[in-house]
């Protein structure tokens, strides 16, 4: 459920409620109109009138059984977004290079926006022998994926103290982290090394191998890569080489941004 606090600050409530409906339709891919008034907790007078605005936007499309996903619009007004976002442009080719010289699965640039992490580049190996489940605009764990332990670890202390209170420690695999403890642990080590490990964390087949990305100050962080591959092909016995070749590739990044 979103929170309503911002919506409370907002001037324009209606658009903070169009935008917690499209979230929900993000995060859960389909929703009926039931289940959105469930997981936002707004009025049901206001959830169909701002449904039915929606759909006539084309920002979001009805199902012929009355579900509801977003729709051709957003992916219009976010390829735009897209494409003029520089990095874009210095990043693939970096991460395409990357993957044709490891045996893996996919790459990915990630971004932490408002407390949130999400993946705003999927690349994915033409040798990949099994699809992960990732994708653009997809939010990140911050507690179970390499790319988001990254992201959360370079944050200031005290954004990471607000974070961590609010996340899922549910785990999802026997080698999840399981407690705020723990996370503060792991990223504690992300900092000292400078790179963070998914050790099937989040999938049991998945390892990856996450590196931060920073301004030319050296202090900004801007964004992470992550390097995904099978647990056979990430053994522990060439992770040091992988571990390597992900870092070289942020620092080609970072060196074309200064």
């Amino acid at each position: 459920m979103e929170n309503l606090d911002s919506e409370e600050k907002s001037r324009v409530p209606a658009l903070t409620r169009g935008i917690q409906i499209l979230n929900e339709l993000q995060k859960h891919r389909t929703c009926t109109v039931s289940q959105l008034i469930k997981y936002t907790n707004l009025p049901r007078s206001s959830v169909y009138v701002l449904v039915e605005e929606l759909i006539r936007l084309s920002l979001i499309r009805q199902n012929q059984d009355g579900s509801l996903q977003l729709w051709m619009k957003l992916i219009s007004l976010g390829k735009s977004a897209s494409d003029f976002l520089n990095i874009r442009d210095l990043v693939v080719p970096k991460l395409d290079e990357l993957l044709m010289h490891t045996d893996s699965l996919a790459a990915h640039y990630g971004v932490l926006e408002d407390d949130h992490a999400f993946y705003a580049i999927k690349m994915t190996s033409p040798n990949a022998v099994m699809r992960i489940l990732s994708r653009e605009g997809m939010e990140v764990s911050l507690v179970h994926a390499g790319l988001g332990k990254c992201l959360l670890a370079f944050q200031e202390d005290k954004v990471i103290e607000r974070i961590i209170k609010k996340l899922d420690y549910t785990p999802l695999t026997p080698t999840s982290i399981k407690t705020p403890e723990a996370l503060l642990e792991e990223l504690h080590k992300i900092r000292v090394k400078g790179w963070a490990f998914d050790n099937s964390e989040a999938e049991s087949e998945i390892r990856c191998v996450a590196v931060p990305i920073f301004a030319s100050d050296g202090a900004q962080l801007l964004g992470a890569i992550s390097l995904v591959g099978t647990i056979t092909k990430f053994s522990l016995t060439v992770i040091d080489d992988i571990v390597d070749q992900v870092k070289d590739c942020a620092h080609k990044i970072e060196a074309l941004l200064r």
